[in-house]
């Protein structure tokens, strides 16, 4: 019996199965799985070292961040005071806002919460929810208004249930005010919240939104230097937002704006108004009033009205009554007529006529031209003002009494150039001496007050015409001679503001320069710096006139109020015969073009007449003649000026005396 050895070596003993050699493909595979765990470790521990020694400092600023809040301190609006500094007319009052941080309200957190703080603010829960989800838009730590200047009682309210509203707080700030109620309204304007339209154009100016704005006037205008800086301070917050009590670990102190001193002479602006509510009330046909007086030497106002007139108090204790009422009011009472409406002027724009013709040429000033109670032009009888016969008359006996028919004729001499001018160039548009000169005097243009919504007014030209006629009446669409006549004496489609009228005058005032109004005088800091002059930046602008004509116009302007016939004598004669300033100017009577209307009152002149420091132009509504209405409003208000002053009980009254 033969045996078999068999070597240690390759004998693989009880219970051991023999292991076979790997081929090359088992191996490959088992190197690709090492390969990759080895790889995966080895990301995975760069990626810890990463995190606990590079960036070991970042996310100790976020762990941070979520324990320090950033409190911000609404800064207080900058004040307005009038021309002296003195008297305050947009200031602050200390309030207790209720906030809310969308960062810490979320989810169903959200609505329970804002539906319990609902009834205690007494609004709904809708209109919070709207507002915390505004927040979310803007910085998510940034708190959110939900309650404006609120009540004693609420704040008690809240205050004791406090950890029932966790991201809900209160806050102090600051609440805008009017100390003298509606004086200046329509200058000033008022604030209000950011609205939802005007949210992201403030979020993009570095607002948070939660903040209160100008929405009007001034208010608006000076939006950026009014704001003020918001403070911040950081303190230490729970898990649930509520400080701890650990102090204060930053505190930035928030910077008032700048306060906005305006040209206003409050003596003369309370005058202005009270005059044009006066002259609206005691009509049984007038409907508004607008007026403007300024210092013709600097563009300054002096004061600036527009009546029917509002409460700017009553947008910021949401006087939702009185707000709904000016609202819907047909007479519009938050409309500033001085600059955002326009009127036909009447007579005052024969003062503007007048320098036209003479300084082109086709009108002589010693020039005698028949005044008679009508005359027919062109198939057409033009009436004089009542029909009065005014004889054969110079220009400034024409301006004295405002003779309708003279200055038909002076129209009919505008025809006549542009009608040769137009045969000369086959171009409907030439020859507009007579639209260029009123552009001279700034008709056509806005004149650039620092007040939002100015409108332009209109100066009619052959394109004009043909434009807005094709819309409406195409027979309408040709530039006829009675255009040109109708303008002469400020009616037709010739429209102007207040504001514009004031300007026109004050270059007739000061010499022949057109002056740039201005009511912001300018903006100092906290410290009484002045950091910007808002007044006499823009030079006055040169019209070239002729000083000769200048005299003679403003000769016929005095004769207006001091001659024996003058239209405002009855008026503004008395005042010069009792010591006071001589006061020149033109009075206006308007026809609205509806028939039925009454017409339109009005009055542009400057005092004193030698050295004028004040222009006025005044017009009432539907106010009826012009020296019934506009002039004594413009004698009293003269009488309130400091360097005018005098008893306005001196002007006297319109008599029998026609005036248009």
């Amino acid at each position: 019996m033969s045996s078999r050895i068999v070597s240690p070596a390759s004998d693989p003993g009880p219970g051991r199965r023999r292991q076979r050699p790997l081929n090359p493909q088992t191996a490959f595979r088992i190197a690709v799985i090492g390969g990759t765990f080895l790889a995966a470790l080895g990301i995975l521990v760069t990626r810890l070292w990463f995190m606990q020694v590079l960036d070991a400092q970042g996310y100790a600023q976020a762990a941070t961040a979520n324990s320090v809040r950033t409190v911000i301190a609404p800064a207080p609006r900058g004040l307005i005071t009038d021309r002296t500094g003195k008297v305050t007319l947009s200031t602050n009052v200390p309030s207790v806002n209720v906030v809310g941080f969308p960062i810490d309200v979320q989810g169903q957190q959200r609505v329970t919460e804002m539906a319990m703080l609902a009834s205690i603010l007494h609004t709904s829960a809708a209109h919070l929810m709207k507002a915390m989800a505004a927040g979310d838009q803007g910085s998510p730590y940034a708190p959110v208004v939900l309650g404006e200047n609120v009540s004693p009682l609420v704040r008690a309210e809240l205050s004791e249930r406090i950890r029932q509203f966790p991201g809900v707080g209160l806050q102090n700030a600051y609440v805008r005010t009017y100390p003298q109620g509606s004086l200046a309204a329509h200058l000033l304007g008022y604030t209000a919240a950011i609205n939802a339209q005007e949210y992201s154009s403030y979020i993009a100016q570095g607002y948070l939104g939660n903040e209160q704005v100008g929405q009007a006037g001034l208010e608006s205008q000076y939006e950026q230097y009014l704001r003020g800086v918001p403070g911040h301070t950081q303190i230490e917050v729970d898990a649930a937002g509520n400080p701890v009590d650990a102090g204060a670990l930053s505190s930035t102190p928030a910077v008032q704006g700048d306060t906005l001193q305006l040209s206003i002479d409050v003596p003369t602006q309370v005058a202005l108004e009270n005059q044009l509510r006066q002259r609206v009330l005691s009509s049984g046909t007038a409907t508004g009033a607008a007026g403007v007086a300024i210092d013709p030497n600097t563009g300054q106002i002096l004061a600036m009205a527009s009546y029917p007139t509002y409460s700017p108090n009553a947008f910021i204790t949401h006087n939702n009554r009185l707000i709904n009422g000016y609202l819907r009011s047909s007479r519009d009472p938050l409309l500033n007529r001085a600059i955002e409406s326009s009127y036909p002027p009447g007579s005052t724009f024969k003062a503007i006529s007048a320098i036209s013709a003479v300084s082109l040429g086709i009108l002589s000033p010693t020039e005698l031209i028949d005044g008679p109670p009508e005359i027919k032009l062109y198939g057409t009888v033009f009436p004089n003002f009542g029909k009065e016969n005014n004889g054969v008359i110079t220009l400034p006996t024409a301006l004295e009494v405002s003779s309708d028919t003279y200055f038909y004729q002076v129209g009919d001499r505008f025809w006549h150039l542009h009608d040769v001018a137009t045969n000369q160039s086959s171009n409907n548009n030439s020859g507009l001496q007579q639209q260029e000169w009123a552009d001279k005097f700034g008709f056509s243009s806005l004149s650039g007050i620092d007040i939002p919504g100015e409108v332009k007014g209109r100066v009619p030209t052959p394109a004009w015409k043909k434009a807005y006629f094709s819309q409406y009446d195409p027979a309408q669409e040709t530039w006829l001679p009675g255009d040109n006549i109708n303008m002469a004496v400020g009616q037709g489609n010739l429209l102007v503001t207040p504001l514009q009228m004031a300007v026109a005058y004050s270059a007739i005032a000061n010499g022949g320069d057109l002056v740039t109004p201005t009511v912001g005088m300018n903006l100092s800091n906290q410290s009484g710096q002045v950091v910007r002059q808002l007044s006499g930046v823009t030079p006055p602008r040169p019209l070239g006139l002729d000083p000769a004509v200048l005299a003679v116009v403003r000769q016929g302007l005095f004769l207006v109020t001091q001659g024996a016939n003058g239209t405002a004598s009855g008026v503004m004669g008395p005042v010069s015969a009792s010591g006071g300033p001589v006061i020149a100017g033109k009075t206006g009577t308007a026809q609205s073009g509806v028939n039925g209307e009454a017409d339109h009152s009005w009055f542009v002149g400057f005092a004193p007449f030698a050295n004028p420091k004040i222009v006025i132009a005044i017009v009432i509504e539907h106010g009826g003649t012009g020296a019934g209405a506009a002039v004594p409003a413009a004698c009293a208000t003269i009488a309130a000026y400091g360097p005018t002053k005098f008893d306005p009980n001196l002007c006297g009254h319109p008599g029998a005396v026609r005036s248009n």
